[in-house]
């Protein structure tokens, strides 16, 4: 009951989020804002068809399944968004501590493949290193900085945010206490779902200034 409720709050969010990117992006005419819409989209899908596996089959989708490709999906338009604002600005230096993404992502896909398929693990390890990695050094390339190139910190922030929510999301489904409020996994979903949302005002931030 409370995984239902809380997917359909998740589902109610990103679907208005794609609205509200779809009517900035005709508005303003900006890729970014386009990018973000089908982010968006795609988010939504995953989790429409997530939540009515959910209904008629009482139990989710045991291997590679249409929402986990949604999902990678919307996670490489979220790297394209990240590098389209690179784009518009300044191109970032690398940074000796983005070595750490793949050593924490590594580890983590090895601690996942003692409980999941191989091939769903390696491809969210890759697309989760690429993006955070992303995230990461542009983060590391603003600090201490002023200015108006800086309005692009809050999307690199939220984008942080949501993959480590993503990360606490599976690692607490490894360890799974049951449909109630005791349960950390609807905690950190709730969490995600918050994350997906701060996207619209970060961009907006980025972009608009």
């Amino acid at each position: 009951m409370i995984e239902t409720a809380e997917n359909t709050v998740q589902l109610a969010v990103s679907g208005i989020c794609a609205i509200i990117a779809g009517y900035r992006a005709i508005s303003y005419r900006k890729k970014s804002w386009l990018l973000l819409m089908l982010l968006f989209i795609i988010f939504f899908l995953g989790d429409l068809y997530w939540q009515l596996f959910l209904m008629f089959y009482h139990s989710a989708p045991l291997y590679f399944s249409s929402s986990e490709l949604c999902w990678y999906t919307s996670y490489f338009f979220m790297y394209l968004l990240l590098r389209n604002i690179e784009e518009e600005g300044q191109q970032l230096p690398r940074n000796r501590l983005l070595w750490l993404v793949p050593v924490f992502t590594g580890s983590m896909c090895v601690f996942y493949m003692q409980r999941g398929d191989y091939f769903s693990n390696l491809v969210s390890a890759l697309l989760m290193t690429i993006l955070m990695q992303t995230a990461l050094r542009g983060l590391l390339f603003l600090r201490g900085r002023t200015g108006p190139e800086t309005n692009s910190r809050p999307l690199y922030a939220v984008v942080m945010i949501f993959c480590l929510m993503e990360y606490a999301l599976w690692t607490s489904s490894c360890f799974w206490v049951g449909d109630t409020l005791a349960n950390p996994y609807f905690w950190f979903d709730f969490l995600l779902t918050v994350s997906i949302f701060c996207l619209l005002p970060a961009l907006r931030k980025a972009v608009d200034g």
